[in-house]
């Protein structure tokens, strides 16, 4: 029996392929109907479980520039909102690399 991770991929290559699900299912060996129904359940847990492909790849950040303002005498932390829900606070003062390594940690998926 295939995993959600696994029709969550075929789905994707299906819909990728620009093929009928008809066709694309014969050709993989499996029901058209499978894929419809793992589409709409796939879309319908979409917040609390990403692509295969955001399993697999790093996640990409837009550059920051941190810039001084003298004016603020006690800063607020940033937040920082993932995909998956969970909100990283940063305070002033952090250390980039160690930022850099609990964003990935906060970015996995956790199991189910």
């Amino acid at each position: 029996m295939a995993t959600r991770v696994e029709w969550a991929d075929r789905v994707e290559r299906w819909e990728r392929s620009g093929l009928s699900a008809e066709k694309f299912a014969r050709r993989e060996g499996y029901k058209p109907k499978q894929l419809y129904w793992w589409r709409w359940k796939l879309r319908a847990d979409r917040p609390s479980h990403p692509s295969p492909s955001s399993l697999t790849e790093a996640p990409r950040f837009l550059p920051v520039h941190v810039v001084t303002d003298a004016s603020v005498a006690a800063p607020e932390p940033i937040e920082i909102a993932l995909p998956n829900g969970r909100v990283v606070r940063v305070r002033p003062g952090f250390d980039p690399a160690t930022l850099e390594r609990v964003l990935a940690l906060a970015a996995e998926e956790t199991p189910c």
